[in-house]
């Protein structure tokens, strides 16, 4: 889920054009391809809220016959309860290690349940895949030096059979590889102050150039625009918010 804040999100999938504007919301299903573009507003920078949510939390906020989304969703009319629900999420995740994990997950969950009560749910994840599990081993260490051959091994396939299976999945272990890297090092842009440099070595670039030059054909922006983006909000005052929730982070 994206609050947007400030200026305006316009997303496009399945050949459908999606605008969202400052204080409307979006829902996005995990595994559906997008593209997005962040256009800042009036007044100021583009600022959003985004919260992604566990798979425990969505499984536990399943309930009655509301159909799961399957693409993206808007939401125009914010109730007030629900945008004060976000804000407490994300305030909760903020604290970090000074809020109790379930104090933390609780207020996560609300804000499941309010999208419950308004129509709306996400899809209760289904058991790990070969994909999920790949991910899941690069994303504990991402600045490894991975190789096919490695990831093979340890779910228990040849080489050859994994890049068969990934091939028929429509992706591959380069692509997997370099999104986890990418998706790392946007977060850690955008909620640490840790230089690119480093934030380079920590998701597997020796070059911090060719690290630049791989996010920007990812993202279409330098990294260094992160810290700039960043600079501009924190100039308005407004407190930079961690996005995820105790699962995988929104963009």
């Amino acid at each position: 889920m994206v609050l947007v804040l400030g200026g305006r999100k316009i997303l496009h999938s399945r050949g459908r054009e999606v605008i969202i504007g400052t204080g409307e919301a979006v829902l996005i299903p995990d595994r559906l391809d997008f593209d997005v573009l962040n256009e800042p507003g009036g007044n100021g920078p583009y600022r959003a809220l985004a919260l992604g949510f566990a798979p425990e939390l969505i499984g536990a906020a399943v309930a009655g016959e509301t159909a799961a989304l399957t693409q993206i969703r808007p939401l125009r009319d914010l109730p007030p309860g629900l945008a004060d629900a976000c804000d407490r999420a994300a305030e909760a995740i903020a604290a970090g290690d000074s809020l109790p994990d379930r104090v933390a997950a609780g207020r996560v969950h609300e804000v499941l349940l309010w999208l419950a009560s308004l129509g709306h749910r996400f899809e209760a994840p289904a058991p790990s895949d070969l994909i999920d599990r790949l991910r899941k081993i690069i994303m504990a260490d991402p600045a490894r030096d991975w190789r096919a051959g490695d990831l093979a091994s340890r779910v228990g396939a040849s080489e050859p059979t994994l890049r068969r299976r990934l091939a028929a999945a429509g992706t591959s272990f380069t692509e997997i590889l370099a999104d986890i890297r990418m998706t790392a090092a946007l977060y850690l842009l955008q909620s640490t102050d840790r230089p690119v440099t480093a934030i380079a070595l920590d998701v597997g670039y020796d070059s911090a150039s060719r690290f630049a030059a791989r996010f920007k054909a990812r993202f279409d922006f330098a990294p260094s625009e992160i810290r700039g983006h960043r600079r501009d909000i924190d100039r308005n005052g407004t407190k930079f918010k961690r996005p995820g929730a105790a699962g995988s982070p929104a963009g």
